[in-house]
């Protein structure tokens, strides 16, 4: 057997081929192995003479050298089935979620029990804004005889998006300004397919949304008036916004009404920083939110500690998108979801950071609201069905680059919907089309690509898996991608080769903002 001095005296292998060597050395003299490793032995001529070692092993100069891809069991290659999106080798963290330890479910094929009740509650803001004395239209592109205006309405989780598209917006030929009322994926869809639920108006006159908002020069949040005389008549809708799909809201779109699909919104089970929690798994999330964390004593399953307190669960109302796609994912009915409805995305993310007890709080919150508090919250591992260990949608907790959203180990996402009326002639308003060109093309302006990744959303174009579906199976994307230049403005660099042109890289690889593309074009 090969001594370490011998490692160390005669190998010009790299520290990672050493490394791997020890472990290799360490796990032979456990089994009895006689595999000889020093620098004069030749242990492979390709990567599957290297499998004897699990993890992955390459093979370098004759030797097997650490891939440095996991979990050990994970699945080498192109994804053919869904589990293999899911447990694809990788080099992000990832963590487990015990369910036999945990919630004494150790057979995965047992069928988890039955929910037993409903949403529970709602909590508004403690402490609401005050009314403004400005008007919406006040300043707005246009002038006051005909302000350039687009009334959006819906999701309350759009607000980082808005200000992402509001610079596009007013640099444009013709300028809008774009002013949002919050509500709910599914009441966005409906104002656009309900005529009588089309109007926007000031929550003094109708408690519906909160008052509206839109981002001026500088960035800021500005709540505006959008009734100047208060009388309920309220304007109406141009963009309902949603993370679902109308058909998951009971419309499909038509001659009459369509959407457009924008950037992808990533949803997380977020925590108080001091918890001791690290993960959940869908089977963990079933029971907490389908029955306060307390299965049926015929069950024969323990409670999912620490989160079996509802009163301490941080949600949206049942039309959310958060509480939607959550549903669909751990297998809830979203009309049976328990927890406290917090009323909007920035009271649920308040109170979550509000709350004293670091154990047993939880909330379901968008990436964008998540991002900005990461000091104070931690987002769990998610361990999906049929996946091996639990993913958070970055690949480390510290970087912002959202690799396990965009090559499918991270299921808990969904696109932002753009829903607008047509005209007879099957057109979209000025307005309403002012917005959606922004995002339904196929390269976006580049600008705008930044503003999205400074919101914490990835664009469609940065993603290497799609979906049709709600909570989906996911296909391989080939579309027009900017993968590379989301690596590079994320993490500060990329492996790709930088360009000017196309004649810049080999093959057909395109050049799109500045690195050759190896996907779409």
């Amino acid at each position: 057997m090969g001594s370490l001095q011998q490692l160390r005296s005669g190998s010009r292998r790299s520290l990672a081929t050493v490394a791997w060597a020890v472990a290799a050395l360490v796990s032979a003299s456990t089994t009895g192995c006689s595999f000889v490793l020093d620098s004069s032995v030749k242990q492979c001529t390709q990567a599957s003479d290297c499998d004897k070692f699990g993890s992955h092993p390459a093979c370098q100069d004759g030797v097997c050298v650490a891939s440095g891809l996991g979990p050990p069991d994970c699945v080498l290659g192109v994804p053919k089935t869904q589990s293999d999106f899911l447990n694809a080798c990788t080099t992000s963290k990832y963590a487990p979620f015990d369910n036999c330890d945990r919630l004494k479910l150790c057979d995965p094929n047992t069928q988890l029990p039955p929910i037993t009740g409903p949403m529970v509650g709602k909590t508004g803001a403690t402490a609401p804004p005050p009314a403004p004395t400005n008007l919406c239209v006040d300043g707005a592109p246009g002038g006051p005889a005909a302000p350039k205006m687009i009334w959006l309405y819906g999701s309350s989780d759009f607000g980082p998006l808005l200000r992402a598209a509001q610079p596009s917006l007013t640099a444009a030929t013709t300028p809008y300004r774009a002013v949002f009322q919050g509500a709910t994926s599914c009441q966005g869809v409906t104002a656009m397919f309900d005529s009588t639920k089309r109007l926007m108006k000031d929550p003094a006159a109708e408690n519906i949304g909160g008052w509206a908002f839109y981002f001026d020069a500088a960035g800021n949040q500005v709540n505006c008036r959008i009734d100047p005389l208060n009388m309920s008549v309220g304007v109406p809708v141009d963009i309902g916004i949603s993370n679902l799909y109308p058909q998951t809201c009971g419309f499909t779109p038509s001659s009459a009404v369509t959407e457009y699909t924008g950037p992808v919104v990533p949803f997380v089970f977020a925590v108080k920083a001091a918890s001791s929690e690290q993960s959940i798994s869908v089977e963990a999330a079933h029971l907490v939110f389908g029955n306060g964390g307390m299965p049926p004593a015929s069950a024969m399953m323990k409670n999912v500690a620490p989160w079996t307190d509802y009163t301490k669960y941080f949600i949206r109302n049942n039309n959310a998108g958060s509480t939607v796609l959550t549903a669909l994912l751990i297998g809830v009915d979203q009309n049976k979801f328990w927890g406290i409805d917090r009323v909007s995305t920035d009271n649920l993310r308040d109170g979550l950071l509000a709350s004293s007890d670091a154990e047993s709080a939880i909330g379901i919150l968008s990436i964008d609201f998540y991002d900005k508090n990461r000091g104070n919250l931690k987002a769990l591992y998610l361990k999906a069905k049929n996946q091996s260990h639990g993913y958070q949608p970055d690949s480390t907790p510290t970087t912002i680059d959202k690799a396990n959203v965009r090559d499918g180990h991270y299921p808990l996402w969904g696109y932002v919907h753009f829903v607008a009326q047509l005209n007879a002639l099957g057109s979209l308003s000025d307005a309403a089309n002012a917005m959606v060109l922004l995002f339904n093309v196929p390269r976006i302006e580049q600008r705008l690509v930044d503003e999205i990744i400074s919101a914490s959303l990835t664009p469609q174009c940065a993603m290497k898996v799609a979906r049709n579906a709600e909570i989906g199976d996911f296909s391989v994307r080939k579309e027009f991608s900017c993968g590379c230049y989301f690596d590079f403005k994320t993490k500060g660099k990329s492996d790709c080769k930088t360009c000017m042109t196309a004649e810049d890289c080999t093959g057909q690889s395109p050049c799109n903002y500045g690195f050759c593309e190896a996907g779409g074009s």
